[in-house]
């Protein structure tokens, strides 16, 4: 067999069953299994070969995570295309099976599998509904149409509509716990704004949707805005009426750590 040098181009000739090396540093043959020749080895210091061995340890660790990479794109080449495939369904409404009825008469047709498997309280609905024959129209008047909208849209794909959080955050998230969908009660939480001018009212509304998060920012907007907030019908109701005893002790607790 012949053997091009790696720097001159010279073939080598070696014989057909010699197992052979060549020299990582000046191309020549030597010992099967040296990495360098004998001279060029003497030349190298120690501190040469723990470099070298640095070097390779990271350019292993570069494949081994370019690797890991391809598949983690890949990963998520399939989830897009699964998304993708499931927002087609709800906004191409392909073969639905069942409709959605908001309170302005608005209908958006739905496929009972997905929403089952996302609620547990459309599961519900829809095994009581195959016990009693009902029709396959839900009426939920009580959910605007843009929230109702946005919560099948999570509920195909997992987004989520930033204007829509905006400008309907509060019913998205009472929509999102009637239907017992807690992440995206989590997501709606976050998203609603609170201020001095509305603290009190989101208050109510978080106690009545058990949404903690959102009732602990109430609270800390409500300390902070007490001397404005204390005068308000609301806060006397919340107080005198005794309707939530802890989001007043939250209150005062909060006040008195901030003096």
């Amino acid at each position: 067999m012949d053997l091009a040098d790696g720097l001159g181009g010279e073939v080598i000739p070696c014989a057909a069953d010699e197992e052979v090396s060549v020299c990582y540093q000046c191309g020549q043959l030597c010992e099967n299994n040296f990495t360098y020749c004998h001279s060029c080895f003497e030349q190298r210091s120690q501190s040469d070969f723990r470099n070298e061995q640095r070097w390779r340890n990271t350019e292993s660790s570069l494949q081994s995570a370019e690797l890991v990479l391809q598949r983690e794109r890949a990963n998520i080449r399939r989830l897009e295309a699964t998304v993708s495939a499931f927002r087609a369904m709800l906004l191409q409404a392909i073969h639905p099976d069942v409709t959605i009825e908001t309170g302005d008469g608005d209908t958006t047709p739905a496929h009972r599998a997905v929403l089952a498997s996302r609620s547990p309280v459309f599961n519900a609905m829809f095994e009581h509904e195959l016990k009693e024959k009902t029709c396959a129209v839900i009426r939920v008047a009580d959910v605007p149409t843009p929230a109702m909208r946005a919560l099948l849209l999570y509920l195909y794909t997992g987004e989520h509509d930033t204007k829509v959080m905006k400008d309907h955050g509060m019913a998205l998230l009472a929509a999102a716990h009637k239907y017992d969908i807690p992440d995206l009660k989590k997501i709606c939480e976050t998203a609603v704004s609170v201020h001095a001018s509305n603290a009190l009212e989101v208050l109510q509304n978080a106690r009545l949707y058990d949404a903690n998060h959102l009732k602990r920012v109430c609270i800390e907007c409500i300390a902070r805005n007490i001397k404005q907030l204390a005068f308000a019908d609301e806060f006397r109701q919340l107080v005198f009426k005794n309707e939530d005893p802890e989001a007043v002790l939250d209150i005062i607790q909060t006040l008195a750590h901030s003096c």
